[in-house]
């Protein structure tokens, strides 16, 4: 598998936030949004883009080396990698509690006690919103996390129509794309909306250690 980086830190966002994480973050992505911050992830032309090509063996024994149980498995986009649910079966069969960032155009197929998707739906400020596939939403559990990045009032509405448009029951979040919104804001639509059953969530890494800054 394309693997960017391996690292311990802690969940910077959604229901883990602020618990000692393993991250495994995978190379590669099939959307470009336009507030990607893990740009090196995704594109080989970037500054400071690389991967190494690890076995599902390989990537489980530097899990094993740093020994936090909690697992983060991220990107770019995991689940277009080939072998994919072999490591997230693999990762629960060893008893780690696994969490997968995804975005809302691949549906999930792996469940288990053990392991949980945050999905992102991509709101009108990404520029990705035509990839959005509304099964894959509708096929999270209610363990499973949906989160709306938004930067504009826009992006508010846009979420609250798939909200009322949604079949399945995940948690829900909010999260402002850094440095574009207030979360004052955010806060407002939520108490006007009656979303009385949705977070406002913070980037917690980037308020911790500079923004920018990679392997937090």
């Amino acid at each position: 598998m394309r693997v960017n980086e391996i690292f311990l830190s802690i969940d910077g966002e959604g229901v883990r936030a602020g618990l000692p994480t393993t991250f495994i973050r995978l190379f590669g992505c099939n959307l470009v949004c336009s507030y990607c911050d893990t740009t090196y992830s995704c594109n080989m032309n970037e500054k400071g883009a690389s991967f190494v090509v690890m076995s599902i063996e390989q990537i489980l024994e530097k899990c094993d080396e740093l020994g936090c149980p909690n697992i983060t498995v991220t990107g770019g986009e995991p689940l277009i990698h080939e072998n994919i649910n072999d490591l997230l079966m693999q990762l629960v069969e060893h008893n780690y509690w696994v969490n997968v960032e995804t975005n809302g155009s691949i549906i999930p197929v792996i469940h288990h006690p053990y392991l949980f998707y945050t999905m992102d739906y991509k709101t009108l400020s990404s520029g990705m919103t035509p990839k959005m596939d509304m099964n894959a939403m509708n096929a999270l559990l209610d363990k499973d996390v949906l989160k709306f990045v938004v930067g504009t009032k826009d992006d508010m509405h846009q979420a609250l129509e798939v909200i009322m448009d949604l079949k399945s029951k995940p948690q829900i979040y909010f999260s402002p794309i850094f440095g574009k919104i207030e979360p004052k804001e955010i806060v407002q639509f939520l108490l006007d909306n009656k979303l009385y059953a949705s977070k406002v969530q913070l980037q917690m890494h980037k308020l911790i250690w500079d923004p920018n800054m990679r392997g937090v």
